[in-house]
């Protein structure tokens, strides 16, 4: 990447220092008809002014709109974006995982399809590999209701309390050298592989750091993190897999 200004829909002050030098941005996607297309698009007008060599990979996690009929058409069109489509729901856990495995490129870069982050995000989370390996999207002014603030900071507790990760927003956005998952092996297939993830790679060595971001707020309902079942399943596993690191 050369070190120019990324302009016009990104800002004129965006100036990328660190090079990137193959990105893929993974995006899991449930009911987000309304923003998935939108998020593809800008997603991809940043990665082509600044990656050379990029990919889009998406999961259409059994959406009942038509969310996979949007992903479709920007795939058709677009050979830097990949879909793949889960016929029924395998909830969050199984797809962030399945997109972790299924990029290729040098750096991994998540975006969830509702559009509570913007993928200019990734400029100023990318400061932070100068000096780590894995960088955590911290949310200063986090959009969300009451009840899911609370919710995660009893998760973030516990995960300090049973693991000792010190790191405050471990459910957000995530950029991180796809090495990393050559060195440690995920063993959950719920919420709690995004904190499993880093925890590993911490404990493997890795340098993790968290750069704070913008949250914007929620125009969709897709989302299932705060149903009671996911919420329970997710702290379920925090408990077991401690004995297991």
């Amino acid at each position: 990447m050369n070190n120019m200004q990324v302009k016009s829909r990104f800002g004129a002050k965006a100036n990328p220092t660190i090079a990137l030098s193959s990105v893929s941005l993974i995006i899991p996607a449930y009911n987000d008809e309304e923003t998935v297309g939108r998020l593809i698009d800008d997603g991809d007008a940043l990665l082509s002014e600044i990656c050379a060599d990029y990919e889009i990979v998406v999961v259409n996690d059994g959406s009942k709109d038509r969310t996979l009929d949007v992903i479709q058409g920007r795939a058709d069109v677009n050979p830097r974006v990949r879909l793949i489509n889960h016929p029924v729901n395998k909830g969050f856990g199984q797809t962030i995982r399945e997109l972790y495995m299924a990029g290729t490129k040098d750096l991994i870069f998540s975006l969830p399809g509702d559009y509570q982050y913007a993928p200019k995000e990734l400029l100023a989370m990318a400061e932070g590999l100068r000096t780590h390996d894995f960088v955590i999207g911290l949310r200063v002014n986090r959009n969300d209701p009451p009840r899911r603030k609370m919710q995660s900071k009893i998760y973030n507790l516990m995960l300090r309390t049973f693991y000792g990760h010190r790191h405050k927003d471990v459910n957000s956005i995530k950029l991180f050298k796809k090495v990393i998952l050559d060195s440690i092996t995920l063993q959950s297939y719920t919420p709690f592989v995004d904190a499993e993830l880093c925890i590993r790679a911490e404990r493997a060595g890795f340098k993790v750091i968290e750069i704070p971001i913008e949250h914007l707020p929620r125009t969709t309902q897709g989302a299932s993190g705060g149903k009671f079942s996911v919420i329970w399943e997710t702290f379920s596993d925090l408990i077991k897999m401690s004995g297991k690191f």
